[in-house]
Parts: C-alpha cells; structure tokens; sequence
C-alpha cells in the first residue's frame, strides 16, 4: 500500500540507501529539483525587487540555476546513475515563504532586503547541498562529477557574497531610512 503524506499526496517508497553513491545520487536528485524550481521562482522575485541591481542578481540566479541543473544532470551521467528527481520539500516551502513575504510586504527596499534574506538563504542551501556531493564524489573517486559539483559550489558561494555585498552597501541602508520615514508619518 503507498505511503501518503500529510498533504494525502503519495509518497515515493525511497530505498534503503546502503552506500555513499546510493547517498549522493539520491541527494542529487532533490538537488536536481531544487534548482528547477529555483530556475522558475528567480524570475517572479526579480519581478517584485524595486532595485534594478536585485532584478539583475535574480535574473542571474534563474540562469545559474538552468545552468547548475545542466550540470547535475551531467554529473549523474558520470556516477553511471540515470537522470532522477525526487520533490524538495524544503526548497518549495522556502519558496512559499518568499511568496508570502512578497505578499506582505510593499514594493520597495524593505521588500527588497527580505529578498536578499531568501536569496543568501537558498545560496546557503545550495552551498550546503553542493559541498556534501562535492565530497561524496570526491570519498567514492568520480573526480569526473567532482568538476561540475565545484563549479555550482563556487559559483553559490559567490552568488551569496554578491547578494550580501548589496544589502550591505545599499539596501539595509534604504530599508532602514524607508521604515523611519513611515514612522514619521
């Protein structure tokens, strides 16, 4: 009998992981998916920025997550595993919350510094995913896979800096003065 989830949506029976290929091709199969649904959320929060500078670091983020998907799709090949997916339940709840953020909040720089929030977030959680496959790959010597896993890890890891640099330089700063003119109001 399948399993079902607390939505009542069926649940994939997931086998006993006995190895370490077992354990990165199965993370790499939510990480697969997490970058598909990265690739379709960047554009909308690019959308909801008001600073043209965060519109483009989202627009980049839709390309690099085509791009990084592209390369786990490779590295499968390289493990001598088929291309799989298995739903990322934390990537879609973190998108979710974005949504709602951007439900809640006005256009403008306070929007716009809860967006950097979620996007070093899902730069962390790639940096964290990546770093995990990049040593799996590395424990079980595919240093083939290892190639494309590195690229994606110091490409977050430079995604997330940019992301910081910007709040930091400008929009904290706006946040901060547009949340005391509302209060002088």
């Amino acid at each position: 009998m399948p399993q079902t989830n607390a939505a009542g949506m069926e649940m994939k029976a997931m086998e006993k992981i006995q190895s370490v290929q077992q354990l990165m091709t199965t993370a790499m199969t939510y990480v697969l998916d997490a970058e598909e649904k990265l690739a379709q959320a960047a554009p909308k929060w690019a959308e909801a920025s008001a600073s043209p500078e965060l519109k483009e670091l989202f627009s980049k983020t839709a390309t690099k997550s085509q791009e990084y998907a592209k390369r786990v799709e490779q590295a499968f090949g390289k493990i001598g595993e088929q291309v799989q997916r298995n739903d990322n339940h934390i990537v879609a709840a973190m998108i979710r919350e974005v949504e709602e953020m951007i439900k809640n909040t006005d256009n403008g720089p306070v929007r716009d510094a809860a967006l950097i929030v979620a996007a070093n977030q899902q730069q962390l959680f790639r940096v964290a995913s990546y770093g995990s496959l990049d040593s799996y790959a590395k424990t079980i010597g595919k240093q083939d896979a290892v190639r494309e896993i590195d690229e994606s890890l110091e490409d977050s890891k430079n995604g997330d800096k940019k992301f910081t640099e910007l709040a930091e330089s400008k929009i904290n700063r706006q946040a901060a003065e547009a949340s005391q003119e509302l209060a002088h109001a």
